[in-house]
């Protein structure tokens, strides 16, 4: 009996041991909040299937809906007008894969409210310059500068927007 208990013994321990390996190496707490620091590669095909997902989950009071590629990038489906917003540390790099639209830049928020620490929310843009934007364009917007979308009835775009801490 003592060899089987031998044996008994050193099975627990290594399926004890495996367990708390793998418990070490998994996510703690959600996504992380710091990019990977190796690279990562979406195909064509992949940001594609990963907007057919987003189509059906479009929330109808924002018209769109997103996903987090990396804690940096998000990937948005939009098919409707989105509010006006500032984010007062980060500026917005974007890249439209499929569908057009327009982007309202520049111009003064209003009725912008304080929504979270450095965003700022508002309903709509009074002046500033409206870029019509379509699959291969890309734009920058600077931290602290309003900013809207726009998207006509039936019509959509799908892009990428990636975070970038300001250095002004």
């Amino acid at each position: 009996m003592k060899p089987f208990s031998r044996v008994l013994a050193t099975c627990i321990s290594t399926m004890f041991l495996g367990a708390v390996m793998l418990l070490a190496q998994a996510p703690r707490g959600g996504q992380s909040d710091t990019d990977p620091p190796n690279p990562v590669f979406w195909s064509k095909q992949q940001i594609r299937d990963t907007a057919s997902t987003l189509k059906s989950r479009v929330n109808p009071d924002t018209h769109n809906a997103g996903t987090a590629l990396i804690p940096s990038a998000n990937l948005i489906y939009r098919e409707g007008d989105s509010g006006s917003e500032i984010h007062e540390k980060v500026a917005d790099i974007i890249f439209v894969h499929e569908g057009e639209g327009v982007v309202l830049i520049g111009g003064k928020i209003v009725g912008g409210k304080q929504e979270r620490p450095d965003e700022i929310r508002g309903t709509s843009i009074d002046g500033g310059i409206r870029y019509p934007i379509a699959s291969g364009d890309s734009v920058y917007i600077p931290a602290n500068m309003a900013h809207q979308f726009f998207v006509e009835k039936g019509k959509h775009f799908v892009i990428t927007i990636v975070k970038v801490p300001s250095s002004r």
